[in-house]
């Protein structure tokens, strides 16, 4: 934290020189910005009635955003307007507190004392950059002022409990679940999914004559289960039955110093941050009870980011500039060994290797119990960007230009080795030692101009009128998960030339060179309207999107058990987003709704030709609404949820119907604390929320249950 201590040392010595008092963060360093689109903003009062506390559950309500509940914290996929994928980077960015989390491994967490959320829809490439394809998630804490403390006990023994308080210019908050889990493993007769993890965080503001410096430190660690797939057979999900430990385990941390300078002609403001990653994921990769193989995947990743806006001070006159610069800096070192166990020895290796040996030559045999496939990975990626807007104001009318030159580099070391042992029976007496090696580096690097225009009409009375065109882009990378299918092909071609075996239809796999992916680009054009009175708002926005090189995770055929990212070519998708929101008198309601039809207009995947076919995972509807009554002593809400149809393949022979779960919340107000009861999926819907293959086989992941919980939360001013 370089960069934080030098501006530190500078503010002590310059914090008396001016006048002007600088106002706290009390928003977002970049809520300010033009933002001529559709913008869906969650107070915490808000999030509170709802009980959402979790960032799986934010997408209840903002219109269009999908947050499936699956796997486990790894596994934090998004899905926006048609498009997203499982893997890698996120077509969404997210930022906490002004600092921009970096790796999609941290995106699923619980949030502490939330001051509110704000997504703004369609590409938000010139003033975010990398990532902001489909939109930025930005969640503000709260510097909370007193003690607070909550205590919640729910369905799957789940405990909750946490902890708030703040005096001066210090807050910290500090947080606690427990979850026993809601999938049996029919294998072992214990839950699959348990979970155990917590969080803190310490932040700090100073407010002074010419600086306010503030700090973040955060920091969480889990220890979960998860994983809970059941076979897809005669139409059904089988029971999640599985012999290997599964599960996953994560640290993560971010120390994030800002900075503003401000005077009466400009407010520049400075920030940095330093994030780490620790992760550890266990699992059986072929979710049977035979032993197969299994894969593990450990990472040590740190990245620092910084990133400076100059802009007026004040917004005086028709012109209103704002400029940035935006640079990071991360390292990962990653360890991805996969083991293949005797029944993955006979039925994926083999079995198919005899199957191509004539008789007259022998029976290859492997005595070994276990094949090992090593993996490990050094990747170091880069970005750096200026960008600009300006906001020209002439009445009513307001319009907006902007640009970004953004820069992104990576760089990949991979050192893979396998060994073992073979046999031609009979005519080799003893087993004799293979071993292979598979190292290399490869490099990539590409510039991205990134523009948006947009108009603003403030209509009459209190209606807003606006339209934009935009470009986002989500980084290329590397495919990592393909590595233990190029050794294993390797091992079997160089076992079969060892012998003086040259097979008719020797294996097929991809090489190194080949394992790159393109970034991924969105155009996006939009039009729309706002609506604000005391009591009522609305917004309305239709939008246009074609992407270029969507990226997308596929499965290479037959027995194969790696995945990895393509580029699918040509995508598009069109729909509407639309948000109300009314009270009056304490009572309550909101609804959301999303829509889009979302296609391939250009993909083959060497096998098939998908144009025309529904882009998968994606819902083409997302519904939620609620009602209720907020008097001074209790409060009544009623949730409804909709979601679907949904794609699980491209060629769209599974599809997940509409369907619909309901929630409520009750609570009790008293002086010092209050009680509440909420209930979730209360309609025991049980409806499909993830779907894959492996070795050819097809899994699914069912939803979680009817889940209870009652809470109880107090307040010491």
């Amino acid at each position: 934290m370089l960069v934080a201590a030098v501006l530190i040392l500078f503010s002590f010595f310059k914090v008396q020189a001016d006048t002007v008092l600088t106002p706290a963060f009390a928003t977002a360093v970049k809520e300010d910005f033009p933002t001529a689109g559709p913008v869906s903003g969650v107070p915490a009062e808000l999030l509170q009635r709802y009980g959402i506390h979790h960032s799986k559950d934010i997408g209840l309500l903002v219109p269009g955003l999908h947050l499936p509940d699956y796997g486990a914290s790894l596994t934090s996929s998004i899905y926006v307007r048609g498009f997203g994928s499982r893997m890698e980077n996120p077509v969404i960015g997210l930022y906490v507190d002004d600092f921009p989390i970096l790796d999609k491994n941290s995106y699923d967490v619980d949030y502490l004392d939330i001051a509110g959320i704000r997504f703004l829809h369609g590409p938000q490439g010139t003033a975010y950059g990398r990532n902001a394809l489909c939109g930025v998630l930005s969640i503000r804490t709260r510097r909370q002022a007193g003690l607070q403390a909550r205590l919640e006990y729910g369905s799957g023994q789940t405990v909750r409990a946490s902890v708030s308080g703040g005096v001066g210019q210090h807050s910290f908050n500090a947080a606690y679940r427990h979850t026993g889990g809601f999938f049996q493993n029919a294998y072992s007769g214990k839950m699959c999914d348990p979970y155990d993890g917590g969080q803190f965080r310490w932040r700090w503001e100073k407010p002074g004559p010419k600086w306010t410096l503030s700090q973040l430190l955060q920091a969480a660690f889990s220890d979960e289960g998860g994983f809970s797939y059941g076979a897809w057979k005669d139409g059904k999900v089988m029971p999640v039955n599985f012999n290997d430990a599964s599960g996953y385990r994560r640290l993560t941390v971010l120390d994030g110093f800002k900075a503003r300078l401000h005077n009466e002609k400009l407010t520049l403001d400075l920030l940095t941050s330093l994030q780490l990653l620790h992760d550890d994921m266990r699992m059986d990769q072929d979710y049977t009870p035979e032993s197969i193989f299994t894969l593990q995947q450990r990472q040590l990743s740190g990245a620092q980011t910084f990133e400076a806006i100059a802009r007026p001070a004040r917004k005086t006159g028709n012109w209103r500039p704002v400029t940035g610069f935006f640079g990071f800096f991360k390292a990962n070192h990653l360890q991805a060994p996969v083991l293949f166990k005797r029944d993955g020895i006979r039925k994926l290796i083999l079995d198919n290797a005899n199957a191509g040996i004539p008789d007259e030559i022998g029976v290859l045999d492997i005595p070994d119990t276990e094949f090992p496939v090593n993996s490990t990975f050094d990747i170091l990626s880069w970005n750096a960007a200026l960008y600009h807007e300006s906001e020209f104001v002439w009445g009513r009318w307001h319009f907006t230009a902007g640009l970004r030159l953004d820069y992104e580099g990576a760089w990949m070391r991979y050192d893979c080795f396998s060994s073992l042992h073979y046999q031609m029976i009979p005519y080799m007496p003893a087993a004799k030692a293979y071993r292979d090696t598979y190292t290399g580096a490869l490099r990539h690097g590409s510039f991205q101009l990134l523009p948006k225009l947009a108009l603003q009409y403030d209509g009459p009375g209190r209606w807003l009128f606006f339209a934009s065109l935009s470009k986002g882009y989500r980084a290329g990378g590397f495919n990592t998960q393909i590595f233990s299918d190029i050794l294993q092909n390797r091992v079997m071609n160089g076992l079969m030339e060892d012998l003086g075996v040259y097979l008719d239809k020797p294996a097929v796999s991809v090489l190194a060179d080949r394992t790159e992916y393109q970034p991924e680009e969105l155009w996006n054009s939009e039009a729309g309207f706002r609506y604000r009175s005391k009591s009522f708002q609305a917004q309305v926005s239709l939008f246009w999107a074609e992407a270029v090189n969507q990226q997308l995770t596929v499965f290479p055929p037959g027995m194969s058990t790696g995945r990895m990212m393509t580029n699918a070519g040509r995508s598009r998708s069109y729909g509407t987003e639309m948000q109300v929101l009314w009270h009056q008198n304490g009572f309550n309601a909101q609804a959301s709704w999303g829509w889009n039809r979302a296609r391939f207009l250009q993909f083959h995947d060497g096998q098939a030709d998908y144009a025309g076919h529904r882009i998968p995972y994606s819902p083409e509807h997302t519904l939620f609404a609620a009602a209720g009554y907020e008097g001074t002593r209790w409060a009544l809400e009623i949730q409804l949820k909709g979601t679907g149809p949904i794609a699980w393949n491209e060629a769209n022979s599974l599809i997940e119907p509409f369907y619909f779960t309901l929630g409520a919340q009750a609570s009790l107000q008293f002086s010092r604390f209050r009680i509440y009861l909420q209930g979730e999926n209360l309609t025991g819907t049980r409806y499909r929320c993830f779907y894959f293959k492996s070795m050819g086989n097809e899994f699914f992941q069912l939803s979680k249950p009817v889940r209870i919980t009652l809470g109880i939360q107090f307040s010491v001013l």
